[in-house]
């Protein structure tokens, strides 16, 4: 009867160390617990450090000038023709570098990243899709800290239980933590995002 009291003591503590685990996972990966009410993306350490300094590294390919980047929806204009480069990085943290496509608005202050990922939606299921993220540099038009952003995800119609496809986004601050996020809209004139908020 003791030994037995103890088994379900040891186990009760191994189950209470996962759950904590698993919290500090979450936590670590810059998600509040709970499910998101919109598709999200980790945002990683390597997006402030782009921050502060937004240039090629030295293994960087296919660098020129663009006026845009991205792909449809999930697409924005610079506000004129920027540096552009695709190099190999961890931008979501999940330790994979993933060859990411680059371009720096030097006059907004906005380093713009675009790739093909995977994000997970409200439910917690991971889907793939065109992802747009933009980080503010130091001395950003909008005034905003450095290393704090938004991203955008273009969701097809039938992923993440969307019947019709669309853009969805959240704000992210300084370590990578959503603060604002729901139904998305990149503004041509500015490169910013509008996110409004999902009730």
């Amino acid at each position: 009867m003791k030994k037995e009291r103890i088994w379900a003591g040891m186990v009760a503590a191994a189950g209470m160390v996962a759950a904590a685990g698993m919290a500090a996972l979450a936590s670590g990966q810059g998600l509040p617990p709970g499910p998101m009410p919109t598709p999200t993306v980790n945002v990683g350490p390597v997006a402030a450090a782009k921050a502060a300094n937004p240039t090629p590294s030295a293994a960087a390919k296919n660098q020129g000038q663009k006026t845009g980047i991205g792909a449809g929806a999930a697409s924005v204009k610079a506000s004129g023709p920027s540096a552009y480069w695709t190099d190999l990085v961890d931008i979501d943290g999940d330790g994979v570098e993933e060859d990411t496509q680059f371009l720096f608005d030097k006059q907004r202050g906005i380093l713009y990243t675009y790739k093909q990922d995977s994000y997970r939606c409200a439910d917690r299921t991971s889907q793939n899709g065109d992802v747009l993220m933009a980080i503010y540099t130091q001395g950003n038009t909008a005034g905003k800290p450095s290393g704090s952003g938004w991203y955008v995800v273009a969701v097809k119609a039938g992923q993440c239980g969307e019947k019709k496809a669309g853009l969805f986004g959240c704000r992210f601050d300084a370590g990578g933590k959503p603060t604002t996020c729901g139904t998305a809209k990149v503004k041509e004139e500015s490169g910013e995002v509008e996110v409004a908020v999902k009730k």
